[in-house]
């Protein structure tokens, strides 16, 4: 029986998980469904915090921060040399050379040169009629395109930037620009789906057709307006026997170093494999999770105006990463994080990603979905460590145990082993474990405080009843040795007596007579024991303990006597017989309990005290 109950419960308890868990990711659907999931804001919000307290990404082993530059249009850059529009190349050819002289291993431009270095039309008119017969020749000659392109050229080592110009989704698309793209080539039967690039905007020509690679700059943000997210692929929707991509700029970067073709990359699964020397796992999309620099961890910044002005020795750029970004205000590239309260400029965004990829540190995230089993061991957990635990002190567990979750993932495990799964979804689990497990035990309880009512209410007096329900320990199969009363009480000569008359008539005079003499001994927390015919047995001090129980059996005794005057008195007023009864009552030691088979007992008293009674 014991085994059987275990099993039972054992198997109440594997259901209750299930079911929290089915609460639980039914409630993450739902969040899912609208606008703005708030569970998976509030995820976010705490792996940003993760991040934020992080002090070092220490899988930045192989290429560190100290091995990237960043030469950067700030606002000192446009005071000291004018709006950048206004720029000529040969700025950027400068720039380029000095940095080139002092033997980086790659440079990465993180803005567009997809115009020609030109004066406007209006300007050759102006000159025209100043008397300027050449005035086409002379803005020819002030262009410094041709610098840049041997810039690029000389260096070897340039990868620049292009763009989906998304307001040409009417034209077609410029074939003539694919010419000058590094394709990855995928297979019909990957399951990536990345975004298109649909109207791709190259580097003019004499740029495009001198740098290391073109590729691209797409950073999408959330809903939240937070960069999360690399989006290393992007797919060109021409029919190709295979699905053809093009990655952001700094992967082509990361091949080169590594030696490796493009046309040595494939995709297997949901992984980019990097020929035979690395891997680079990814979603659906195309894209990984960045795995963010430390609070200890700084990328140099230099100004572009002092590079050109030869103010950082060429040679601090030898064998570093170097990458041509802005951080101005005003050229609207600066992008909100989760590694910081400030906005990051976006060619930071793109040489940290640089370096999650050098260093093969990339973010293992676990779905939802693969969350599943590990969130069925937790709660069945949970479901029984709550079963066992009083409710308030199951409250404050349930409420300490969320925050050692929070704070275990954001000081520990995201530090330590770069994973990121579904913390909400868990902390959740932990609250709705709590409140679940509480209801069951609360329903357990009423169960059996229902039936507990239901066997001993016609019995025992409602308050018993209810003693009774609070603490039923004491009404297993079995008995013990106590002190109690028991009291007998028969009608005399009630076989001759019943002899006189129709069974219909014996049967509803004894459920009148009866009744009366139970509300008696109700009256006074007495126990039926049971009813034998036409007599009756009662106990006291049992199954609740009554110190006085042998003055309330004396009582009950004088009840029912006077009880049974009242009876007699309408039964002579219907001309009926008289009864006379008779009634026992003994104190003593006797053994009391639930007493029979596993199936089928009754809750009663034995022992020579009983009998004496009897």
């Amino acid at each position: 029986m014991r085994i059987k109950n275990i099993l039972r419960r054992f198997t109440g308890l594997i259901i209750l998980s299930i079911f929290c868990v089915g609460v639980t990711e039914g409630l993450v659907f739902f969040s899912d469904r609208l606008v703005r999931s708030p569970l998976r804001g509030l995820e976010n919000q705490i792996t940003d915090l993760a991040f934020q307290v992080r002090d070092k990404n220490e899988s930045h082993q192989k290429v560190t921060c100290d091995d990237i530059v960043i030469i950067d249009i700030d606002d000192a850059s446009i005071e000291a040399l004018g709006r950048p529009q206004l720029w000529p190349r040969s700025y950027d050819a400068a720039a380029i050379n000095y940095v080139s002289s002092g033997e980086p291993k790659s440079i990465g431009i993180d803005y567009l040169y997809t115009e020609n270095d030109a004066l406007p039309e209006v300007y050759r008119r102006k000159l025209y009629q100043k008397g300027f017969e050449n005035s086409r020749d002379i803005l020819k000659a002030l262009s410094s395109d041709a610098e840049l392109a041997q810039a690029i050229f000389d260096s070897r080592k340039t990868y620049l930037s292009i763009f989906d110009d998304d307001s040409k989704y009417e034209v077609m698309m410029d074939t003539n620009a694919l010419g000058y793209l590094r394709f990855i080539k995928g297979n019909n039967d990957s399951i990536f789906w990345p975004p298109l690039l649909s109207h791709p905007v190259i580097p003019i020509a004499d740029f495009a057709a001198t740098a290391k690679a073109n590729g691209t700059i797409s950073m999408p943000t959330e809903l939240d307006g937070t960069v999360r997210d690399y989006y290393l692929l992007h797919e060109i929707p021409l029919v190709f026997e295979a699905p053809m991509y093009i990655a952001n700029f700094p992967f082509y970067i990361y091949l080169d170093n590594l030696g490796v073709s493009e046309e040595e990359v494939s995709v297997k699964g949901n992984t980019l494999q990097i020929g035979d020397k690395a891997t680079i796992p990814l979603d659906s999309e195309g894209r990984f999770k960045i795995n963010w620099t430390g609070k200890q961890e700084k990328i140099r910044y230099i100004s572009f105006f002092k590079v050109i002005d030869g103010r950082v020795p060429a040679e601090f750029f030898k064998d570093k990463y170097v990458f041509f970004g802005t951080s101005a205000s005003g050229m609207q590239d600066l992008k909100t994080v989760p590694s910081s309260d400030q906005k990051m400029p976006g060619v930071e965004v793109h040489a940290i990603a640089f370096l999650n990829m050098m260093n093969q540190s990339f973010i293992k995230h676990i779905r939802e979905a693969e969350m599943l089993p590990y969130l069925l061991i937790i709660s069945f957990a949970l479901t029984m460590i709550f079963f066992t635990l009083k409710p308030i002190i199951g409250f404050i567990t349930s409420l300490v145990l969320v925050f050692v979750e929070l704070f275990a993932f954001v000081l520990y495990i995201l530090p330590k082993y770069e994973v990121i799964f579904p913390i909400v979804s868990v902390m959740l689990l932990t609250l709705l474990s709590y409140i679940l497990t509480s209801l069951y035990i609360y329903l357990i309880r009423e169960k059996k405080s229902r039936r507990l009512k239901f066997a001993f209410g016609t019995y025992v007096s409602p308050e018993v009843v209810e003693q009774i329900a609070k603490d039923s320990s004491s009404l297993q199969l079995g008995g013990e040795k106590k002190e109690l009363t028991v009291l007998f009480s028969d009608i005399r000569g009630f076989t001759s007596y019943s002899e006189k008359l129709d069974p219909q008539e014996i049967v509803a005079m004894l459920n009148d007579y009866l009744s009366r003499m139970s509300e008696a001994i109700l009256a006074h927390k007495g126990t039926i024991d049971k009813f034998i015919g036409d007599a009756i047995m009662a106990i006291f001090g049992a199954p609740i303990y009554q110190k006085d129980h042998a003055r309330r059996a004396c009582q009950v005794a004088l009840e029912m006597n006077r009880v049974l005057e009242e009876f007699n008195k309408a039964r002579a007023e219907r001309g009926d017989e008289k009864l006379q009864i008779g009634i026992g009552i003994n104190t003593g030691e006797m053994t009391v309990g639930n007493i029979g088979s596993q199936k089928r007992f009754d809750y009663t008293v034995i022992g020579d005290a009983v009998n004496l009674g009897s």
